[in-house]
């Protein structure tokens, strides 16, 4: 739970560029040298999250749907525990 709240804030916190530089973790790409639909999507979201949305979208495009759907899925989540203590 702790998780949920720390790495958003971290990814807020850290510089937009901070996952641009260093090597490929994609097993798609590294073994068949072809990038997979998740390509890029950590960096694309790392983008999003500072609103450089043109840099977001040439790393994946993907990320204009994902992102929105992940907001609310936090929301959802906090608004259970919001409830739950609530009573």
């Amino acid at each position: 739970m702790c998780g949920m709240i720390v790495l958003p804030l971290w990814l807020l916190l850290s510089p937009a560029d901070y996952f641009d530089a260093g090597e490929e973790i994609c097993p798609s790409k590294l073994i068949f040298d072809t990038e997979c639909p998740g390509c890029g999507m950590t960096r694309a979201t790392q983008h999003m999250i500072h609103f450089n949305f043109y840099q977001a979208w040439e790393y994946n495009k993907l990320s204009f749907f994902i992102m929105p759907v992940l907001f609310l899925l936090y929301a959802n989540i906090f608004y259970k525990l919001y409830k739950k203590l609530k009573e």
